[in-house]
């Protein structure tokens, strides 16, 4: 009797976590394609394009903007950053790329950078992703670093 309980229990359990896999690895692997346009201040490494002593934009490598709550991840994708006139180590600007971005493709450059370059965090699914869009469709412009913490701390 308990036999015919587990088995189909451990069965779905297995295909649950086989179907989490394999969305991972599609969205990994779409995140990887289209994190190119990252490179260009990211660098292919994700630990920020070196201009002299001084970087493009900050390492991916352990960001806890990166790896920490997604919706201030996706806040800073989809809105960009502007430039902290008191951080003279980080030359660039994060450029807004909600318009070049998907929901599907926001969900896996998401889930590409939270997963590689040391980092290890969730999957972003592209209905996160479609969540976070709308959550913050009232901004219009680049957002701060101090909005970035605010929305974290709210949450």
């Amino acid at each position: 009797m308990i036999k015919n309980l587990i088995i189909p229990l451990l069965a779905a359990s297995v295909l649950s976590a086989s179907a989490d896999e394999a969305q991972k690895a599609k969205l990994l692997e779409i995140g990887k394609a289209n994190f190119a346009t990252c490179m260009a201040c990211h660098g292919a490494d994700g630990q920020g394009l070196a201009v002299g002593d001084k970087k493009m934009a900050p390492s991916l490598a352990g960001s806890s903007i990166a790896t920490g709550d997604p919706a201030v991840f996706a806040l800073s994708v989809l809105k960009g950053i502007q430039k902290d006139p008191a951080n003279l180590e980080i030359l660039g600007v994060m450029a807004p790329l909600e318009m070049a971005l998907d929901d599907e493709k926001l969900a896996g450059v998401m889930t590409y950078v939270r997963n590689s370059f040391g980092n290890s965090a969730s999957v972003v699914t592209p209905e996160d992703a479609k969540k976070f869009r709308e959550q913050f469709k009232d901004i219009k412009a680049p957002v701060l670093r101090a909005d970035l913490a605010k929305t974290a701390a709210a949450k």
